[in-house]
């Protein structure tokens, strides 16, 4: 996940901070994890692009450009429309085919992609992706 696009680029500085400190809270209260300990974990997965720690709805993933775009993929831009828990996993489409069906995809099938846009990301910030 070393093409990760930078948060701040995605959705500005102050959401970004906004969200990683979210994200490390939730860290905290979840994993019973020191404030310290979870706001490196946060930043550190947010820089990488964890889909696992940031797939949310409103989300619009491209494949990275080392991965072939013709190959094993379900699209080359992909809209996540839900994410749903046991196993983690996101309701998607082809983001540049309005009319393409709904498929569910787990969250590791997002490890091809990063993350490009987000809009709009109170979901995550209020805790609904989580």
């Amino acid at each position: 996940m070393s093409d990760a696009l930078p948060l701040d680029v995605i959705l500005g500085p102050h959401q970004a901070a906004r969200l990683v400190r979210q994200l490390a809270a939730n860290f905290v209260r979840q994993d019973q994890l020191h404030p310290d300990v979870a706001l490196r974990l946060a930043c550190e997965r947010a820089s990488d692009g964890d889909p696992l720690l940031l797939a949310a709805p409103g989300q619009v993933w491209s494949v990275q450009p080392d991965v072939d775009p013709d190959g094993d993929v379900p699209a080359r831009r992909l809209a996540i429309h839900a994410r749903l828990a046991a196993p983690p996993r996101v309701l998607v489409s082809d983001a540049d085919d309005p009319d393409s069906e709904i498929d569910e995809l787990l969250i590791t099938g997002l490890d091809v992609y990063r993350l490009d846009t987000w809009q709009p990301i109170e979901a995550l910030l209020e805790g609904g992706s989580q």
